[in-house]
């Protein structure tokens, strides 16, 4: 008969623990009161009676949680009391049967022995035999499950003001960390109990799991309560919120509906369906800016989807986007990164493509030659830089609609230079268009460098991997309008600039892809299989080109479009009278007067000399094809070689 497993000081810091963590659960009462009263104030609607009922399944869990503790002190005690007694048992009985051995020795050797009498006197009774038993420990506790989606909240509106919801948030992980210290110490003490108290018979103890789910809901609902406020601040602060929006805003998880609206193998018409069921309109852009910053950014880019609201879902991303990047890039400035300049050059891009987004945002009404237009940031992506584009009017009702795609070397840290060529054709349309038109400031692929960059040489140009990925996102933003006005279809247009002109036809010569027009300027060519003019998807084909220059020489003209179309793939040119598109000038010579020539590949030059350039022939011929007025555009007359060109083809000599 040996001792019993029971450790006392273990069973008595088991005591103290749960004594304290009982008695730090009961005294959170006035703090948890005092938190919840400030997230309450303002906060009215099906949400706030939400709000409410998650704090009063709180303050009933707690003490519950507490009298359980305060139980199980009271059993360890009771325990321990009774491991004492049984060592007390054992210890007598374990001197009783010395005793009792004595005696029996002694009775051996006395006279009345073989009478089995003993020599001693006096009564020496047994001890009990029977050990005591340990009482059990029984220490449950389930913390409640609490809603804060879902039935009742799918209709009418809440208010509530995000700082005071920030404020419970704060306060409740304060008072969650002070009880998540006592539950530290006391599972501690627990293990501790376990581990060298194996006397003890433990019927239940689920208080534990318990005070952990019961810290996990404390916490979840001030991770909901700073939700909800981060809703009401992307919103713009106080007002009201859709309590459908709410339930998304306020979720860990999206809701049906809206995931399968987010699945990227639906066609923009399937995106479009399910788009008009959510029943979003324009009144509602506050409760759209309060979705969640990840939904916000698919939405933003999710073709088929009104442009309203993905210009709305792209603003607040952008801004997010923004301000994340700037403390990116302040971050990276300490770093090793920052020395050797790859991880900060590429924050520090992104950085300037996205405030150059923002700047492209700006209306151009009232400024150099505007003539209004209100600006749209229907696309923006992660990429690095990001892909965006900029509608100068309102696609969601334009009558007439023009993708301006840009050509090599383009990207978003030059969003808002693109943005101010597309600004020029909408500038120049309104002489003959429809009031209500729009031009797509259109930067939505990767292009392809200028063959020297840094002094290194980069042939993508010549390639067509860049114009191929392209056209697959141009001809899904064709088709994503398609699906937004299905039945009230706008005349639609593409001006394509250098290689812009390569990655549209790519976009024109898939099924499902149509336009009216498609215009060409300073084409890099063409993809070799398109033969004519007629294999492209579009109603009608234009191109100007300006005097071929090489860049040795001095002479003023175009001097990359020509090195493109060299290529091995994409060598076709649009102005090849073979080819059938109706060409234009683009010189300056016209019957109404002298314009602008064009003397340089870009569409912004010196002294306004590139193809999108005000009071150029280039896009006066532009603002023809667009709006339907082919029969005003200027003829272009046949282009020979320069003086120098004609040189070096006489004297062949001086060529190397």
């Amino acid at each position: 008969m040996g001792d019993i497993q029971y450790d006392e000081a273990a069973a008595d810091a088991l005591v103290k623990a749960s004594t304290a963590a009982a008695e730090k659960l009961r005294g959170q009462g006035a703090g948890r009161r005092s938190a919840v009263e400030q997230g309450t104030d303002d906060f009215s609607g099906a949400y706030a009676t939400r709000f409410e009922e998650s704090a009063r399944i709180e303050a009933e869990d707690r003490p519950k949680l507490a009298s359980v503790l305060d139980d199980l002190g009271d059993q360890v005690n009771e325990v321990t009391a009774a491991a004492k007694r049984e060592r007390e048992r054992q210890a007598d009985l374990a001197a009783w049967q010395v005793r009792q051995d004595e005696r029996d020795r002694s009775a051996a050797g006395s006279p009345l022995g073989v009478f089995g009498v003993s020599g001693g006197t006096g009564f020496d009774f047994k001890p009990s035999e029977t050990p005591i038993a340990p009482p059990s420990i029984s220490a449950s506790f389930s913390a409640r499950g609490r809603t804060r989606t879902g039935d009742g909240t799918s209709g009418g509106k809440s208010s509530a003001d995000p700082d005071h919801l920030r404020s419970f948030g704060s306060a409740y992980r304060g008072l969650d960390r002070g009880a998540d210290e006592k539950l530290t110490t006391l599972r501690s003490a627990w293990h501790g109990f376990t581990g060298s108290c194996g006397w003890a018979r433990i019927e239940s103890a689920t208080f534990l799991t318990g005070f952990d789910r019961l810290l996990e809901e404390n916490g979840e609902d001030a991770a909901w309560a700073e939700r909800i406020a981060d809703a009401f601040e992307r919103a713009g602060g106080h007002g009201s919120l859709s309590n459908a929006t709410l339930d998304i805003s306020a979720a860990t998880e999206l809701p049906a509906a809206f995931e399968q609206m987010l699945d990227p193998d639906l066609s923009p018409a399937e995106v479009a369906a399910l788009w008009a069921k959510l029943g979003y309109s324009k009144a509602d852009e506050d409760d759209l800016k309060a979705l969640p910053i990840p939904v916000l950014n698919r939405l933003g880019n999710l073709e088929g989807v009104d442009y309203w609201a993905r210009d709305t879902a792209n603003r607040v991303v952008l801004k997010a986007r923004i301000a994340a990047a700037e403390e990116e890039v302040a971050a990276l400035r300490n770093t090793i990164a920052y020395d050797n300049g790859t991880a900060w050059g590429k924050a520090a891009t992104d950085l300037d493509a996205l405030e150059d987004i923002r700047t492209s945002l700006t209306d151009a009404k009232g400024g150099k030659g505007g003539k209004g237009g209100e600006r749209f940031l229907i696309s923006l992506t992660e990429d690095h830089p990001p892909l965006a584009a900029v509608s100068i009017g309102d696609l969601d009702t334009a009558d007439n609609v023009t993708w301006a795609v840009p050509g090599m070397g383009s990207d978003t840290t030059g969003m808002s230079e693109w943005t101010d060529s597309a600004q020029h054709l909408y500038d120049q349309q309104a002489d003959t268009g429809p009031a209500n038109r729009a031009v797509i400031s259109w930067m939505g692929y990767d292009s392809p460098p200028k063959p020297v960059i840094s002094g290194e040489w980069d042939f993508g140009v010549l390639g067509s991997e860049y114009a191929k990925a392209g056209g697959d996102n141009l001809a899904a933003s064709i088709r994503g309008l398609d699906a937004v006005r299905a039945g009230d279809a706008p005349t639609t247009n593409v001006v394509a600039h250098s290689y812009g002109s390569t990655a549209s036809a790519y976009a024109l010569t898939q099924s499902g892809v149509h336009v009216d027009t498609f215009s060409t300027v300073g084409s890099a060519g063409l993809p070799n299989e398109v033969d004519e003019a007629s294999d492209l998807n579009a109603d009608h084909v234009y191109s100007g080109q300006a005097q071929d220059v090489w860049l040795i020489e001095l002479e003023k003209g175009d001097q990359w479009a020509w090195t493109g179309r060299l290529s091995a793939e994409h060598g076709q040119d649009p102005t090849d009278p073979d080819f059938g598109a109706t060409t234009f000038g683009t010189d300056g010579e016209t019957e109404n007067g002298p314009l602008n020539a064009v003397e340089d590949h870009g569409t912004h030059a010196p002294d306004d000399h590139g193809y999108l350039d005000l009071n150029t022939e280039s896009l006066m011929n532009l603002g023809f094809a667009t709006t339907g007025h082919a029969e005003r555009m200027t003829d272009d007359p046949p282009k020979g070689p320069t003086a120098f060109q004609q040189s070096l083809l006489e004297n062949p000599q001086w060529t190397l």
